[in-house]
């Protein structure tokens, strides 16, 4: 029995011995052929647009072809259903975003994949801030007027969304939870329906992407109270941050990352957070999120692993207040 214990041992090690190298020579290697980025969502979206940011600039420093697969359908979920099921090797990335990771799980009685376990995140590469604005007719000048004009008028108000479930419609849930405000949600097949409402009065109030609703707030259409960023969005200088219109702790957005099947080898991971990472700090891989509202968040490793956990935990909260039930 010694014996047969102590020849198991031997193999075990030689096992491990050998797939550490092969594992080490296949990153050496890495790439020899063209990687796949599977995005979630159709073409034209700001999902594809900093899919196809990151496959070009990820493509010149490979010195290899990354070709965006969009995989629309199901809030994102066929798309990573697809990556959850693609060989472990690093030819196949996935744009990650908040509703799949962080928010989906407690939408959605039954996903067809594990976010936690199945994935392993690469990159942070954007975060994209919502921006308040509400319609030209209403009173409220800046977000504490609204709040107490939401306090005045309970159920009177109404917020739109691109959806429930969508980062949209739980950055309004979390201000009215942080307030115990009364307003009702309006949840929309898109964005694009939901602004149309507000230009016309339908709905009052909308946590919009600021790329999206910028234009309508240069022109007076609509006026902006906060943006939800840590600092000042580029594209709406004029514009507050939640903190500096007086409410703190609400940086809260949508965010774009890289990840990549579980049990892709450690060295192809580390490769791409390093292309990832100089990616993130080239200046005009700056400038093209910039034009989709999005800001420099670079943040790699168990940074990124950390980030999303804290997403997950924080929309967790917010669900559970809004009483917000899961679809079958």
């Amino acid at each position: 029995m010694y014996r047969q214990n102590q020849f198991s041992r031997a193999l075990l090690a030689l096992f491990l011995v050998c797939t550490a190298g092969l594992g080490g020579a296949l990153a050496q290697d890495y790439p020899n052929k063209p990687i796949r980025l599977i995005v979630p969502f159709p073409a034209g979206g700001s999902t594809d647009i900093v899919g196809r940011l990151v496959a070009h600039h990820l493509g010149e420093r490979l010195g290899q072809s990354v070709i965006v697969d969009n995989r629309g359908g199901a809030g994102g979920l066929i798309g990573a259903s697809a990556a959850a099921q693609a060989p472990a090797d690093g030819y196949t990335l996935f744009m990650g975003t908040a509703e799949i990771f962080g928010i989906a799980e407690h939408m959605t009685a039954k996903l067809p994949f594990n976010a936690a376990t199945d994935f392993s995140p690469v990159a942070l590469v954007t975060k994209i801030p919502s921006v308040f604005v509400v319609n030209s007719r209403v009173p409220a000048k800046d977000m504490k007027g609204l709040i107490a004009l939401a306090k005045a008028r309970p159920g009177a108000l109404h917020f739109g969304s691109p959806g429930s479930g969508t980062n949209v419609h739980l950055v309004g849930e979390l201000l009215k939870s942080r307030f115990d405000l009364d307003i009702v949600h309006v949840p929309y097949k898109g964005g694009s329906p939901a602004i149309i409402d507000l230009l016309g009065g339908q709905i009052e109030i909308m946590p919009a992407a600021v790329a999206g609703i910028a234009p309508r707030i240069k022109d007076g259409q609509v006026r902006a109270l906060a943006v939800t960023s840590e600092k000042r969005s580029p594209l709406l200088p004029e514009v507050p941050t939640m903190a500096e219109a007086g409410i703190p702790d609400f940086v809260v957005g949508g965010w774009f990352g890289i990840l990549v099947r579980s049990g892709t080898p450690p060295a192809i991971i580390q490769r791409l957070e390093k292309e990832l990472t100089a990616i993130g700090n080239s200046p005009a891989f700056r400038s093209g999120v910039i034009a989709v509202g999005g800001e420099g968040a670079m943040l790699t490793g168990r940074e990124f692993s950390d980030f999303i956990a804290s997403e997950t935990q924080r929309w967790r909260s917010v669900v559970k207040s809004a009483n917000i039930k899961p679809a079958p």
